[in-house]
């Protein structure tokens, strides 16, 4: 978030930073690493040798009425699809190269939303993709 220029912070929906779940610089175009990196930035600037390295997990989201959907990580690799696809709660995972790195779950409770963002943070090996759809 620093730029090279150490008076500098680039921050927002708009600024590419290294992401360090994925090993690579991105931007992430959404109001969740917006809030998130410019909350980063203030306290880099205001107390630079209490703040660590941004470790962000990429969240999108939407709520519309009574829809609501939440995805982390990254969308790359094999999508597994699991849950009611004629009812409310349904989702999907992706696995790349052997591990979990991204989630979406459509209509779930909070405690459901925390285990997937923290199953992707992770990253777990995953051995048996048919156990996923279960």
């Amino acid at each position: 978030m620093q730029s090279s220029n150490t008076s500098v912070y680039a921050v927002g929906d708009v600024a590419a930073f290294p992401v360090k779940m994925f090993a690579e610089t991105r931007r992430l175009e959404h109001v969740d690493s917006a809030r998130k990196s410019a909350r980063h930035a203030v306290a880099a600037i205001m107390e630079p040798e209490k703040t660590g390295e941004f470790d962000y997990l990429p969240f999108f989201y939407s709520r519309v009425f009574t829809l609501s959907w939440q995805f982390y990580g990254d969308n790359a690799g094999e999508v597994i699809h699991f849950g009611d696809f004629s009812g409310k709660t349904f989702g999907a995972y992706w696995i790349n190269k052997g591990h979990l790195v991204g989630s979406f779950l459509e209509g779930g409770t909070k405690e459901q939303y925390e285990a997937i963002a923290k199953a992707t943070r992770l990253k777990p090996a995953i051995e048996d993709l048919g156990e996923l759809e279960r």
